[in-house]
C-alpha cells in the first residue's frame, strides 16, 4: 500500500548533463517504509540518454538529487519532436547545497 504520497515541481532540472527544464515528481513510501519517486519530463525526441543524475530547485529554493533511469516515453503534446519521459528513482532524492557539484560526480 502507498503511503505519503506527494506531488511536487522541480524547476531548472538537469539530467546527467542535459538542462531538461522542468518536471513533476511523485514521491511516496512503499510497503516496506522505503521512499520510491518516479518524475514526469517533456524533453526532445532525440534525447539519447538511458539514465543519469536528475538534480532540480524545489519551488522554496530548496535543491534535490537522485539517480534515474528511462522507464517509458510517449508522445508528448507539442508534436513529433517532443515526448512525455518517465523516469524512474534508483535511490533516494536528497537535498543538496550545492548543485553544480551534485551534477559534476
Amino acid at each position: 500500500m502507498v503511503r505519503q504520497h506527494r506531488r511536487f515541481e522541480l524547476l531548472d532540472v538537469v539530467l546527467g548533463d542535459i538542462p531538461i527544464g522542468r518536471c513533476t515528481i511523485d514521491q511516496w513510501q512503499d510497503d516496506r517504509g522505503g521512499t520510491q519517486w518516479a518524475a514526469r519530463v517533456l524533453m526532445d525526441r532525440a534525447h539519447g540518454s538511458t539514465s543519469g543524475l536528475l538534480v532540480g530547485r524545489t519551488r522554496e529554493g530548496g535543491w534535490l538529487s537522485g539517480p534515474a533511469t528511462f522507464a517509458a516515453d510517449q508522445e508528448g503534446p507539442r508534436g513529433a519532436r517532443i515526448v512525455l519521459v518517465e523516469l524512474h528513482g534508483t535511490g533516494p532524492l536528497v537535498r543538496v547545497t550545492d548543485p553544480a557539484a551534485a551534477t559534476s560526480r
